[in-house]
């Protein structure tokens, strides 16, 4: 098949490298890593949940604690307390290489529903309040731009603190994602032979990533694996500190 003729099908093609032990190029050192893709779209949304935890982490660490008890006799709670100590400024500019879980790729991390309940606008509606709110400048070489932020209010504050920490994702891949892949395959006769059937297929992804490691920019690595209720979880370690999350439900 000519290589412009390939289908969109982005996650089947990553997910079928982790069966097949294919290698594919690390592109941050030129090796070869085998059975992972790096860069693709699995991969990716992957260490948008790493990256969210470093973040959460790096957040919790800065807190004393120690500080709450005299707080809570004046009625002030937990809440109030994180709240007072989290630091806005670091929204005003934000590095080129950075700004990736604030892109509409990210923002698809999220359901409808997120958007809805956190900031009382559809997802298009939060994008374009951050495009709006930002300017970007170039740098000397690629990713060394900056985003700067044109206008500081609480709702552009709140969506950036929120995307940048919050840890209420969807599911790293779903059923209809593969389903809707699956039927971009050009053959038909091909897909009834060796496709028999969705729901088995997605299966099969899901329980093939068991015990398969993933390699993040700063060396930190999270094990993928498989629970006994057929869920695909990821002990990540931001800060070398071992976080475990269930990145597809059953």
């Amino acid at each position: 098949m000519p290589l412009n003729s390939i289908p969109s099908i982005p996650l089947f093609l990553e997910l079928a490298g982790f069966i097949t032990k294919k290698k594919a190029p690390d592109k941050r050192e030129g090796i070869l890593l085998e059975g992972f893709l790096y860069d693709g779209l699995f991969y990716r949304r992957l260490n948008r949940h790493y990256l969210r935890l470093c973040r959460v982490t790096s957040e919790l660490d800065r807190l004393d604690l120690s500080k709450v008890a005299p707080y809570s006799l004046q009625a002030f709670s937990l809440e109030d307390f994180v709240f007072s100590n989290i630091d806005f400024s670091r929204y005003r500019e934000i590095a080129e290489k950075d700004f990736g879980l604030f892109q509409p790729e990210a923002l698809a991390d999220f359901s409808e529903e997120f958007f809805r309940k956190n900031f009382g606008f559809c997802r298009v509606e939060v994008q374009s309040i951050i495009e709006g709110s930002y300017k970007k400048t170039q740098g000397q070489f690629i990713n060394e731009g900056k985003y700067k932020m044109i206008r500081e209010n609480p709702l552009i504050l709140s969506i950036m603190r929120t995307l940048e920490t919050s840890l209420d994702n969807l599911p790293l891949f779903t059923f209809e994602e593969m389903q809707e892949e699956v039927a971009k395959l050009p053959d038909h006769t091909i897909k009834r032979t060796i496709i028999p059937d969705v729901d088995t297929l997605y299966r099969h992804l899901v329980s093939s990533l068991d015990n398969v490691t993933v390699t993040h920019e700063d060396g930190m690595v999270t094990k993928l694996f498989v629970s006994r209720e057929g869920e695909l979880t990821g002990t990540f370690r931001p800060g070398n500190k071992p976080w475990t999350r269930v990145l597809i439900p059953n």
